[in-house]
């Protein structure tokens, strides 16, 4: 059952994550918080999308631990993290 229209509902959720806050631990870890949904996640591979942001995380043996419901983080060996703003393609 919904209380609010599906617009004033997508207004709302476009601000209660406002912004993306991405924590590097070393080498091997990963934090992303007020992520909002995951599109894949493979050995190689991981992409979120937190507050408007795509971020996509590139490595070896990729692992989602500690997905909560607005926090991802991403184990393995790190080599590089992307950050748009676009769409997923």
């Amino acid at each position: 059952m919904k209380f609010l229209p599906n617009k004033l509902e997508q207004k709302l959720k476009k601000y209660t994550f406002a912004e993306s806050y991405v924590t590097i631990c070393g080498k091997d870890e990963v934090m992303i918080e007020n992520v909002s949904n995951v599109y894949e996640c493979n050995e190689i591979m991981a992409r979120v999308r937190a507050a408007g942001n795509d971020i996509v995380i590139w490595g070896e043996n990729l692992k989602l631990q500690g997905y909560t419901s607005s926090t991802v983080t991403v184990f393995g060996k790190i080599s590089s993290i992307e950050l748009s703003s676009g769409g997923i393609n």
